[in-house]
C-alpha cells in the first residue's frame, strides 16, 4: 500500500510533466518511478552505528569510496568520492558502517561544504577517537548541465584532533 506521501509525490511529478506536454507512451509510469524512487532516498533509516572495542591507535580509513546524493538547490545528481578516516581511542565502528553512515547523511541534502563536517561529527560523537577527517570531491551535474558548464570536482574537508593538529598525521591520512 502506497503512503500517503507517495501518492502526493507521484501527482506532483504527474503534474510536471503534464505541464511541459511530457506525456507520452514512454512516460507512462514515470510519476510512480520517480515518487518510489525520492521515498526510497528521502526515507533512509539511520544506521546502528556500532562500536567495537579496541586497543589499537593506529589510523583506521575508507578511501574512493563513490555515492550519490542531490544538490539541494537544483535536486540534480551530485557524484561524491569519500576518504574518512580515524585514530581510534579504545573503540572502533563496524566496517560497513562508514558508507552507510555518509548514505543517511546524503538522504537529507547537505551542501558539499557541510558533509565533511557532518562525517566527522559523527564519528567524533559515536566513537570519541583520537583525530579523524574526511575529505570529499564532488561532481555536480547541477554545474555541469545547467550555465556553468564546468567539468571539475569540488573539494571540501574537515579534521579533527590530531589530523587537525599534526601535519604529519593529516599527510598519512591524504596519501593513504
Amino acid at each position: 500500500m502506497k503512503s500517503d506521501n507517495v501518492k502526493l509525490t507521484e501527482k506532483v511529478f504527474r503534474t510536471f510533466l503534464s505541464v511541459y506536454g511530457l506525456e507520452s507512451i514512454n512516460a507512462l509510469e514515470t510519476p510512480e518511478r520517480m515518487a518510489k524512487m525520492w521515498h526510497e532516498f528521502l526515507t533512509r533509516k539511520p544506521p546502528a552505528l556500532k562500536a567495537f572495542p579496541t586497543s589499537s591507535q593506529q589510523m583506521v580509513m575508507i578511501k574512493d569510496f563513490t555515492t550519490w546524493g542531490y544538490c539541494p538547490h537544483h535536486l540534480l545528481p551530485v557524484k561524491y568520492t569519500l576518504k574518512i578516516g580515524y585514530m581510534p581511542h579504545l573503540r572502533v565502528l563496524g566496517l560497513s558502517k562508514l558508507p552507510r553512515m555518509v548514505d543517511y547523511l546524503l538522504c537529507k541534502l547537505p551542501l558539499q561544504e557541510d558533509l565533511p563536517d557532518m562525517i566527522v561529527d559523527k564519528l567524533e560523537e559515536v566513537l570519541k577517537p583520537i583525530g579523524c577527517g574526511c575529505y570529499v570531491k564532488g561532481y555536480h551535474l547541477c554545474c555541469a548541465m545547467r550555465g556553468a558548464k564546468v567539468d571539475v570536482e569540488f573539494i571540501t574537508s574537515a579534521y579533527r584532533g590530531v589530523m587537525a593538529q599534526e601535519e604529519s598525521i593529516r599527510k598519512e591520512f591524504l596519501n593513504g
